[in-house]
């Protein structure tokens, strides 16, 4: 049954379409040395919906500009051109989905919250520790993508509630595994290498619920994890009851705070507890950004 279930994980990911035609055409572009915004700005023109969804995406929460971002070129000027990669990547990625979210809406509408808000928490943990805070924002967005593949592949065996929209722990990681062949984290790592993601998206994607097993990017992979958590509680506020957010962290990741100073990277319960009054405070922009990337 585990290789059954193996292959049919293997055909699903296989059968994926191939990348858009303007996002392939983009990783050919930006790979050049000599690429240039114009490049850029012509590669993505013919796309309507890729511009407005990196116009909105520069005049989002996440990159504060005083004001507004009313020209692509200046929209890519901002985000730099790897960003604007890593956008109509994700993009094409989500709109993948679209079929699913359509047919599961109410499932859908809290999967995309909790990976929105856990991009922005990566986002804002990023921009703390001095990581790449773009980087930050796709890595969350996309943390939990295969559980998508697995909810597609094993309808009937992978229930919403209980794998999808409920907090990963060690334990049903374990049943993933036992069950499914898989993991969804270690085929979310999968899907991403076919669609030619960065290797540090994919790798911190791939390990971002063991952090401390990634031969590189451990430090991208562990603000991913701690960024999914806090997006867990501050989504779903009444599960902490009494429970303080911290206490809920570090019961969550007890050795948390040694593995981020055996990276070199700072961490204390301040740092917690601002992240998540500033998750909690923004919110409801994740709503604004999900418009962003179906505009």
């Amino acid at each position: 049954m585990k290789k059954r279930r193996s292959e049919l994980i293997k055909q699903h990911i296989d059968s994926f379409p191939v990348l858009p035609v303007t996002v392939a055409r983009l990783i050919q572009v930006t790979s050049s040395p000599e690429c240039s915004v114009k490049d850029i700005v012509d590669t993505i023109h013919s796309d309507h919906s890729l511009c407005l969804t990196v116009l909105k995406i520069a005049n989002s929460v996440l990159f504060g500009r005083p004001q507004k971002v009313d020209s692509i070129k200046m929209a890519v000027v901002i985000l730099g051109f790897n960003e604007v990669q890593r956008i109509a990547l994700a993009k094409a990625l989500l709109n993948s989905f679209s079929k699913l979210a359509k047919q599961h809406k109410p499932f859908a509408d809290r999967f995309w919250e909790h990976s929105f808000v856990t991009g922005m928490a990566a986002r804002v943990i990023a921009q703390d520790q001095r990581i790449t805070p773009e980087i930050g924002f796709m890595g969350g967005l996309i943390h939990d993508i295969g559980k998508l593949i697995m909810f597609e592949t094993f309808a009937d065996d992978y229930a919403l509630e209980r794998w999808t929209t409920a907090l990963s722990n060690e334990k049903t990681l374990h049943e993933e595994l036992q069950m499914f062949s898989f993991t969804h984290d270690m085929l979310g790592g999968q899907l991403l290498r076919k669609w030619l993601f960065p290797e540090n998206l994919i790798t911190a994607v791939a390990y971002h619920h063991r952090p401390g097993d990634a031969a590189t990017e451990k430090a991208f992979a562990h603000v991913i994890q701690l960024a999914d958590i806090l997006s867990f509680y501050c989504c779903n506020q009444e599960s902490l009851g009494d429970q303080h957010i911290l206490t809920a962290v570090h019961t969550s990741l007890p050795d948390l705070q040694n593995a981020w100073r055996n990276l070199g990277l700072s961490l204390d319960d301040d740092a917690i507890a601002g992240w998540f009054h500033w998750l909690v405070t923004n919110r409801e922009q994740c709503s604004n950004l999900r418009e962003a990337f179906s505009a």
